[in-house]
């Protein structure tokens, strides 16, 4: 086994053992304070709970359809109804997301290469997207549902905000940081404006945008499940909402879990698609 492939199963360990602990910490803690919120919701739901009773009820928030009762159609809870609405809002968070991500990263992008372009572009541009970059997200839900009311187009809309000013910051300074000496060499062969970007500009900013993607993964998460509590009507927020209302610390920390799933799975999956797209920047390395 060589020195780095040592390195990084010790790394794999590391980390597996720091999941162990938390896990078993959890636990601990479940039984440390056993007091209850509710009748029946204990405060530090415990694995035996998280994936029985507390899954169990997952089965109410699925609406029917499918070919498929519903428990509020009369039939009983079941595990098949809770791992269907695990599906249907996920899958409706998931939409709301990759909508908003994908319309966000092309609108923080071209505004970034607009302010990059030409001196109008920095005067007219910036100077907006700059002041709208520092206004905390989540302080603008309100302003959002004002604007929108309980709409698919709100909620999307939050997400790409939250997605287009990170993408704009980042495109900005990587644009920035660009060799000149790349630039120059370009222009002596006689590269026109629209080429220079095509063919030196966009291929040398990958590398940071890269950050900029798995950066703005982690604020769409957040920005997609604060979107969801504009009065959604489905989604893992919208099971958010409803668990919170009620007091079911169990439900909350079982879609929180999911969250982290999923975020997890996003991120490993960017990171591997941008190391493929970036691996000529690591020849040599």
């Amino acid at each position: 086994m060589t020195g780095s492939q040592w390195t990084s199963h010790r790394d794999r360990l590391i980390a597996l053992g720091v999941l162990g602990a938390l896990v078993v910490g959890w636990q601990a803690l479940s039984v440390a304070f056993p007091q209850e919120i509710v009748p029946g919701t204990p405060l530090v739901p415990g694995w035996q709970v998280v994936f029985t009773t507390t899954l169990l009820s997952l089965s109410l928030y699925w609406p029917g359809g499918w070919g498929f009762g519903s428990v509020a159609a009369g039939d009983a809870q079941s595990y098949v109804y809770a791992f269907l609405a695990i599906i249907y809002h996920s899958g409706a968070t998931f939409l709301r997301l990759l909508i908003g991500f994908s319309a966000g990263a092309l609108i923080g992008t071209l505004l970034g290469l607009a302010v990059s372009w030409s001196a109008w572009g920095r005067r007219i541009v910036n100077l907006p997207i700059q002041f709208l970059r520092v206004l905390p997200l989540l302080a603008l839900i309100p302003l959002f549902q004002i604007w929108f009311g309980l709409s698919f187009t709100g909620e999307v809309s939050f997400v790409a905000y939250g997605v287009a000013v990170i993408f704009f910051a980042a495109v900005v300074n990587a644009v920035g940081n660009v060799p000149q000496v790349y630039v120059e060499n370009a222009r002596t062969f006689g590269a026109s404006r629209w080429r220079l970007y095509r063919t030196v500009i966009l291929p040398a900013i990958l590398p940071e945008v890269e950050s900029a993607v798995l950066l703005a993964l982690g604020a769409a998460w957040g920005a997609v499940l604060g979107s969801e509590f504009l009065g959604s009507q489905s989604g893992l927020g919208y099971i958010l909402v409803y668990s919170q209302a009620y007091g079911f610390l169990d439900r909350m920390f079982l879609i929180a879990l999911l969250v982290v799933l999923y975020a997890t799975l996003s991120y490993w999956i960017a990171a591997k698609i941008f190391g493929h797209i970036n691996r000529w920047n690591k020849i040599g390395r």
